[in-house]
């Protein structure tokens, strides 16, 4: 994304879903005293991806939504830190975790918008080793 400096629309302002919903992501607080069990630990992350009517499905709808690059890059590096910090609950609570809800909402975010770039005209460039 960051290399295709000619892409139509990198440079619009996010929707206001969008921005509401990257928010939640980016504050949510493992230590807040209101976190449900059933949105902690190894489900780290449920809340803030499916609170409401903002989830991934209905807030990531165009590229129009995201409105830019920048944001893009936002949404990707906190839904990684969600995954982060699912690990990091489960090590710190002794909790031998499986699975982790947070990597099947990391996967549909980046599915997300690698569709959403691509249906808006945005060029994947592969580089090879």
């Amino acid at each position: 994304m960051q290399s295709n400096t000619s892409f139509k629309n990198r440079d619009r302002e996010p929707s206001s879903d969008v921005m509401a919903f990257l928010k939640r992501i980016e504050h949510a607080d493992p230590n807040a005293p209101d976190i449900s069990e059933e949105d902690n630990n190894e489900s780290w992350g449920h809340h803030q991806f499916t609170a409401a009517s903002l989830t991934c499905t209905t807030v990531l709808t165009s590229w129009d939504c995201i409105g830019n690059i920048d944001v893009a890059c936002r949404l990707i590096a906190a839904a990684i830190k969600t995954c982060r910090v699912a690990r990091h609950l489960c090590f710190s609570r002794n909790i031998k975790a499986s699975t982790y809800l947070s990597d099947i909402y990391l996967s549909k975010v980046v599915e997300l918008l690698w569709s959403l770039w691509k249906g808006a005209g945005g060029v994947s460039i592969l580089l090879f080793s």
